[in-house]
């Protein structure tokens, strides 16, 4: 039913703009641009359609009803180095994926912290942030899904485990999607939000500038994240016993594998190159993932094997940006962004109040609109006008951007909470009583720290 009243509503949405006339800064393509946008979203969350075959017949509507001039342009968005990005992080996930590197990490926090179930939903909190800070969300959800339901048949009585479950499927997504915002690579709408700053104005964000804010923001919203969790759920007890039967049931080799040892040199040295961009214009974050990724397959190191990754790359992923682009393209050529851009609030505001109007904006988009890139794409034209008119610098705000748009857990409506939301631990209104304040302390906490980072820029 749901996927029949999507379909529905966006051709009644999509033929309606075809008879709705031009006025004052909107021409009949802009209207037709944003008739487009609407039924894309419509049918993207009714799910009435594979997300890749959605893709696939937005492309194709947009040369037939004057969107674009061609399909050429049509496809313009995929020639995004965005898109190679997706590909290469993948890359890096498939190697903690492959190798046992992020259970290793997660037992050593267990047995660092693992001593009841509150430090023990610590440790493995921790333990996402710090791979998926680096590694894209999707990948990073799905791997610590299956082992936190590993660990979920340790539990005998049903009403502990469903307890329990319901903890960890929420901790997980969200946790993947907050450290998204520590450093540039965590998250594809930080880079979107970067390649359309340096588009439109010429301007960036270095990869030392983003971690200046990112890391410490992250650091303070973990432990409150944990809390209000661990709080507001309350996950069942447990003794050492069963850890050590976890612990056990990973079956992990005490000694590194030579493919493990040759896996950390090559995140190792992508790392020390991120880092290094700051400085040197020529290191490419985004070349950097790639060409690491590439190393990972090479006669000699063969971390990776080709056709094992190909299963494991998510091509929604790599869809849904490339024509999110394309439609946001659509949107700047035919005037929409920047019709867009009117409809905001004019003279100038306080930094901190732009920066948390920016923030609620992105919040509230999300809950209508849960899909990251298109929330960038959508808003980015319009929020640097708006900077600029402020007369403060626009990558604030596009730093702002991209960390907010990565954080759609209010309700399980993005595709990473999707994935525990679909183990049945927890119903769509479970995730809020948590995500509600956390969203509200994320809105105070990134408006004081890129207040307080305002001079990196």
């Amino acid at each position: 039913m749901k996927s029949r009243i999507g379909v529905a509503s966006s051709l009644i949405i999509l033929i309606a703009s075809f008879f709705i006339p031009g006025v004052e800064g909107l021409t009949t393509d802009a209207i037709r641009t944003i008739g487009l946008t609407i039924a894309f979203l419509l049918v993207l969350i009714s799910e009435a359609l594979p997300l890749s075959i959605i893709c696939w017949v937005t492309l194709g509507i947009m040369p037939l009803i004057g969107v674009s001039p061609g399909f050429g342009s049509a496809l313009s968005g995929f020639s995004s180095p965005i898109l190679f990005f997706i590909l290469g992080s993948f890359g890096i996930a498939s190697a903690f994926t492959v190798l046992p590197l992020s259970k290793r990490v997660l037992v050593f926090l267990m047995a660092k912290f693992g001593r009841n179930m509150k430090r023990m939903l610590f440790a493995l909190m921790l333990c996402i942030l710090l791979i998926s800070a680096f590694v894209s969300s999707v990948p990073t959800c799905a791997l610590f899904m299956s082992i936190g339901l590993s660990f979920l048949e340790l539990f005998e009585s049903d009403a502990e485990k469903r307890a329990t479950g319901r903890a960890f499927m929420i901790a997980i997504p969200v946790t993947c999607l907050v450290a998204g915002m520590a450093t540039p690579v965590g998250s594809s709408m930080n880079l979107l939000a970067i390649d359309l700053l340096e588009r439109h104005t010429g301007q960036t964000i270095t990869f030392v500038q983003w971690i200046t804010i990112g890391i410490p923001l992250v650091c303070i919203i973990l432990p409150v994240a944990w809390i209000l969790i661990y709080k507001i759920y309350k996950p069942a007890e447990i003794n050492p016993e069963m850890v050590r039967a976890f612990i056990d049931k990973l079956d992990i080799p005490k000694e590194l594998s030579i493919k493990e040892k040759k896996a950390l040199a090559v995140i190792a040295v992508m790392l020390v190159l991120w880092i290094l961009s700051s400085w040197v214009n020529q290191i490419n974050i985004m070349v950097v993932t790639l060409l690491g990724a590439c190393v990972m397959f090479l006669p000699g190191v063969r971390i990776l094997e080709w056709k094992a990754f190909i299963k494991g790359v998510n091509l929604d992923s790599f869809f849904l940006v490339g024509t999110v682009l394309s439609i946001g393209k659509a949107m700047e050529d035919n005037g929409v962004s920047n019709y867009i851009a009117t409809l905001f609030p004019t003279g100038q505001l306080p930094l901190p109040v732009l920066i948390a109007f920016v923030i609620a904006l992105v919040f509230a988009v999300l809950v209508i609109m849960p899909v990251g890139p298109s929330v960038v794409m959508f808003l980015a034209i319009p929020l640097m006008t708006l900077a600029k008119s402020s007369g403060y610098s626009p990558a604030l705000i596009m730093l702002t951007l991209g960390m907010a748009s990565g954080n759609c857990f209010l309700l399980p409506l993005d595709t990473v909470p999707m994935l525990t939301y679909g183990q049945g631990y927890y119903s769509m209104l479970d995730m809020p009583k948590s995500t509600l304040l956390l969203q509200i302390f994320i809105l105070i906490v990134l408006t004081l720290m890129v207040w307080c980072g305002r001079f990196l820029f």
